[in-house]
């Protein structure tokens, strides 16, 4: 178990290696969101194809090649990210990619409804 951590920890400070490399600030600017997840989901038609910002933490993650998913838990609710490299540009979806669940994040997108309904 421990040598499993010991394994984490170096994965994560590897990564953090790698943000101040790139002269990323990997604990961010000052962010002061908007919106809230509870808000846009009671609202849903006021804020469809409106562009919020929103911060929280992330609770699951998952890619499909230029493509990926994420769930963001605010302190009033949970709404899923989704997020497409040819949107976002390399660089950004390459930010994305090294995001780990429990990460704290703020953001900026448009809401939509996914094909699933979500």
């Amino acid at each position: 178990m421990e040598q499993g951590l010991n394994e984490l920890l170096q994965v994560r400070r590897d990564k953090l290696a790698e943000l101040k490399d790139k002269g990323i600030d990997p604990y961010g600017e000052k962010f002061v969101p908007e919106h809230n997840a509870q808000e846009i989901m009671d609202n849903y038609d006021k804020y469809e194809n409106k562009t919020v910002t929103l911060a929280g933490r992330i609770m699951a993650k998952r890619g499909h090649g230029k493509a990926g998913f994420a769930h963001l838990q605010g302190f009033t609710g949970k709404i899923q990210l989704y997020v497409r490299q040819d949107k976002l540009g390399e660089e950004s979806y390459d930010l994305f990619t090294k995001i780990d669940i429990g990460d704290i994040v703020g953001l900026e997108g448009f809401v939509f409804t996914t094909q699933k309904g979500e």
